[in-house]
């Protein structure tokens, strides 16, 4: 392992019927790579989960190889990378295992993200300078989304989508706002935040937040609402005077596959068989 350099670990976990997902998302990692800084090294830890506590293989008619055979040609586009990967074929498993068994002694940042999410190539070069400029003891920075359907989002919402209302905030393009990102004159800048609001879609965070402020416990297993445990954590250690910030990169803004036209095209189709 190369010393000197920053160590940051990408976090995915996906379900099978996600293959898609995962093939865009590495596409996306792969023109990434084009950005990075050289003194910095990603990892990127992926979970294929074939769980037979989730799926009956004999009764699917796509066999669990299919995916297999699919998740390891896609692999090489994470060439550039560090890679750890792993195949769940039994049990009950969810994004709270991959959350824990992700971490490592080395890894001093961690990006929690999801399968679905579509972000621009320069975000993972852009948090890889934020994180130099931030003193807090635990932090969080997570980009700027599209309209979702609360107010409580609100404080993350790209000001182009401040005026698409709740009901309809499914309805936005997502290559509309793609679009729009790679046309953007935003300004690249971080905002601290006065209260804690993300999703563990495209965020990084420090070591000491990950694994001591905000851990996954031992006895978590499978799915569960870590986002908003942690929320809560964080809000009442600030309360308390602890050294706790969230930031807002402004300037970059994702987006899910599953708002606009395709909706949940890439996973029905699979899940269909």
């Amino acid at each position: 392992m190369e010393t000197g350099k920053t160590k940051i670990k990408l976090m995915l976990h996906a379900m099978g019927w996600e293959i898609d997902y995962l093939l865009n998302y590495f596409t996306q990692l792969k023109k990434s790579k084009y950005y990075l800084p050289k003194n910095v090294e990603v990892t990127i830890n992926v979970t294929l989960n074939l769980s037979d506590y989730f799926i009956n293989w004999e009764l699917s008619k796509l066999p669990k190889e299919f995916f297999i055979n699919k998740f390891e040609h896609i692999k090489p586009l994470l060439i550039d990378y560090k890679l750890e990967s792993k195949i769940i074929h039994t049990g009950v498993y969810g994004h709270l295992n991959a959350q824990r068994d992700a971490i490592d002694n080395e890894t001093e940042y961690y990006i929690l993200s999801t399968p679905d999410i579509i972000f621009d190539e320069k975000l993972l070069a852009y948090y890889c300078e934020a994180i130099k400029s931030i003193p807090n003891e635990y932090f969080l920075i997570t980009p700027q989304i599209s309209k979702m359907w609360d107010s409580s989002w609100d404080i993350l919402v790209d000001p182009l989508y401040y005026n698409v209302p709740y009901e309809h905030y499914i309805e936005q393009d997502n290559f509309d706002i793609i679009h729009n990102q790679n046309n953007s004159t935003q300004e690249i800048k971080l905002k601290p935040l006065p209260s804690s609001k993300y999703a563990a879609w495209f965020d990084i965070c420090n070591k000491k937040f990950y694994e001591e402020l905000a851990p996954v416990w031992n006895e978590w297993e499978g799915y569960g609402g870590w986002d908003y445990y942690s929320m809560l954590v964080s809000d009442s250690y600030r309360r308390m005077g602890g050294d706790f910030q969230q930031y807002l990169l402004e300037g970059q803004t994702i987006i899910e596959w599953t708002t606009g036209h395709l909706k949940n095209n890439l996973t029905d189709s699979y899940k269909d068989y």
